[in-house]
């Protein structure tokens, strides 16, 4: 009986360090707390002048969060307008130094998932990518509005 009991506690105690360890790990690859100024904000990019994206950037519950919106831009007799909108909250939201990488569902009820980054650069505007939108994916850069 004394055996077992032997083997139940080591067991015990072998299963509290794994545990132990895995939250450790598991903390550790949390990102860190979103608190950075240069990030929060609002980005606008346009297309001949017309705000073709829109992303709003907090850290409202000290993690990465908001929304991007993007505007069909039609052009009409050299007449640039925004036909139509659609909003998009960020999903998965992470950031990595002067990256922030997030994903957005495609709109238009489809369950398609769209994998996005911005990239800081040194000129303060960010570079907007977003990889599996289209055979090329798509691009553009964005100034910081506010």
């Amino acid at each position: 009986m004394k055996k077992i009991l032997g083997i139940l506690a080591s067991l015990a105690i072998a299963a509290m360090l794994i545990a132990t360890a895995n939250a450790q790990t598991a903390s550790q690859s949390i990102d860190k707390p979103f608190t950075h100024p240069k990030w929060t904000g609002v980005w606008q990019g346009t297309l001949d002048g017309v705000p073709a994206v829109t992303l709003t950037l907090a850290d409202d519950a000290g993690e990465a969060n908001g929304t991007i919106v993007f505007h069909a831009i039609k052009n009409e007799n050299g007449h640039a307008y925004s036909f139509s909108t659609e909003p998009h909250t960020l999903i998965h939201p992470r950031v990595d130094g002067n990256t922030i990488s997030f994903q957005v569902k495609r709109g238009n009820g489809s369950a398609e998932i769209l994998d996005m980054t911005v990239e800081l650069g040194k000129d303060g505007n960010v570079q907007f990518t977003c990889s599996n939108c289209g055979p090329d994916g798509s691009h553009a850069e964005l100034e910081r509005t506010q």
